[in-house]
């Protein structure tokens, strides 16, 4: 019995303060798309957030899950230009794999509803990653897929709003999130209540 009783309330306390899964914003089909040309700049997409979420991640996409031939600066811009956060990701399997992606860890970001951020990297031409596009991809739901775009050569990392004539892509650099905290209804925090309630008398018998 008291087995039983402290099962449902730690259930009920997770249901409670759980979070959803991180996962890629976006995933694509690999068989999928064609390959971009290697150089030295900025590469990315813009997106629209439709639902507020939070980012947790900055990655690019590892073809093969064997490592990153190069290092890769990433970013991700909210709709008036600001930097909102950006990381240099290491090369070869410095960083973990998450699903597609090699994914590191930032401090995480809320994004509010809104028209106009984008996620970018720095590009190099001594990558032998692929640069995909014209791919078929999910978009996870919060998020509306705008445009690929891209930047002038440079060796900086900045802002790539350039659209380009891809219908999808580039990938290149991704971002992982959050979506936000399950809300309980008022039943059940009443049930996870008398759960616990019941646990704490049934120790105080055993006592």
């Amino acid at each position: 019995m008291i087995r039983l009783i402290a099962t449902a309330a730690a259930a009920g306390l997770t249901f409670c303060s759980g979070f959803a899964v991180a996962s890629p914003a976006i995933v694509f089909n690999e068989l999928t798309g064609l390959n971009g040309a290697q150089a030295n700049q900025n590469v990315g997409f813009q997106f629209d957030v439709l639902s507020s979420f939070t980012v947790t991640g900055l990655g690019w996409y590892d073809e093969g899950q064997n490592g990153l031939s190069v290092r890769h600066e990433v970013g991700i811009w909210d709709p008036q230009g600001n930097l909102l956060a950006s990381l240099i990701l290491g090369a070869g399997t410095a960083e973990a794999l998450d699903g597609q992606y090699r994914m590191a860890a930032i401090s995480p970001i809320v994004l509010a509803p809104g028209s106009g951020y984008i996620m970018g990297g720095l590009n190099s031409t001594a990558s032998t990653d692929r640069l995909a596009f014209d791919v078929g991809m999910t978009v996870q739901a919060p998020i509306n897929f705008v445009d690929a775009t891209f930047s002038n050569i440079t060796s900086n990392l900045e802002r790539p709003t350039v659209f380009s004539a891809a219908t999808t892509g580039f990938f290149g650099p991704m971002f992982s999130f959050q979506a936000a905290t399950q809300v309980p209804e008022p039943g059940s925090l009443l049930l996870v209540s008398l759960a616990a309630l019941a646990l704490l008398g049934t120790r105080r018998r055993a006592l």
